[in-house]
C-alpha cells in the first residue's frame, strides 16, 4: 500500500509576491478600510481578550497578553488586511510574512475576518471569510482543501459564520458553510456544511483493554 501523494506546492515566497492573488471579481470586492475602522476591530480584538481574563488586571499583564503571539499576529494581520484592501499590497504581503515568522499565525492579508477574534494559542492558518466574534484555540487551520469551487470566500476557500468556536487542533477545509454559532470540537476534520447553531464532534477514540501490554510483548 502506498502512501498519500505530495503534490508540489509554491513557496511561501512566491504565493506571497504572486500578483495573481489580488484578482478579486468585481462583485465581491472589498470597500477601501478607513483607519477608523481598523482600530475599531483591534479594540474589539483586545476586548475579547481583557473579557477572558476577568476583572482588575493589571497594566503590566494587560501589556503581557497584548505582546503575546496570538494577539500579536492577530493585530499585524489588521494592519496587512487594512494595507491590502486599501491597495498596497506589496506592504501587506511583507507585513504578513513577517507575521508569520514572528508569531507562526498566517493569515493572507486576502482573509475577511470580523471584529472581535479570539486565537488561544499558535500555531494558526487562517483562510477564507469569517465572521464576527470568532473564536479559535489554535494548533488547526481554517483553509482550502481540493475543491475549486468558488462560494464567496476565494476558490476552494470556506465561509465562516459569526460566534462560531472551533476547539483546537480542529481543522475545516473547503468551499463549505459554517452556519452562524457552531461549535467545532477538539480534533476534528470539518468538509461539509453545517448548519446554524450545529455541534461536530470527531467519533470517540477505541480503548483496547491490554493493547499496552501486547505490543510491548511483541516489540
Amino acid at each position: 500500500m502506498t502512501g498519500p501523494s505530495v503534490l508540489p506546492t509554491p513557496s511561501t515566497f512566491n504565493l506571497l509576491m504572486d500578483s495573481s492573488i489580488d484578482a478579486t471579481p468585481p462583485d465581491r470586492a472589498e470597500a477601501p478600510l478607513s483607519w477608523a475602522q481598523t482600530r475599531h476591530n483591534i479594540r474589539r480584538d483586545y476586548d475579547r481578550v481583557l473579557g477572558a481574563m476577568g476583572e482588575g488586571v493589571s497594566l503590566p499583564k494587560k501589556l503581557f497578553w497584548f505582546l503575546l503571539p496570538t494577539f500579536l499576529g492577530l493585530f499585524m494581520y489588521r494592519l496587512s488586511r487594512h494595507a491590502y484592501v486599501n491597495g498596497w499590497r506589496n506592504l501587506a504581503r511583507l507585513l504578513s510574512l513577517v507575521n508569520s515568522y514572528l508569531t507562526r499565525i498566517e493569515i493572507q492579508p486576502t482573509t475577511s475576518i470580523g471584529g472581535g477574534c479570539l486565537l488561544g494559542h499558535s500555531p494558526v492558518a487562517l483562510c477564507g471569510r469569517i465572521g464576527e466574534n470568532f473564536t479559535f484555540m489554535g494548533y488547526g487551520a481554517v483553509g482550502g482543501g481540493f475543491d475549486s469551487r468558488d462560494i464567496g470566500a476565494g476558490p476552494g476557500l470556506p465561509v465562516v459564520g459569526d460566534n462560531v468556536v472551533i476547539a483546537i487542533h480542529a481543522v475545516v477545509l473547503g468551499a463549505i458553510h459554517i452556519g452562524d454559532g457552531v461549535h467545532v470540537g477538539p480534533g476534528t476534520m470539518v468538509t461539509f456544511d453545517v448548519p446554524a447553531g450545529g455541534l461536530v464532534l470527531w467519533d470517540r477514540p477505541r480503548v483496547i483493554r491490554g493493547g499496552a501490554q501486547r505490543r510491548q510483548g511483541t516489540a
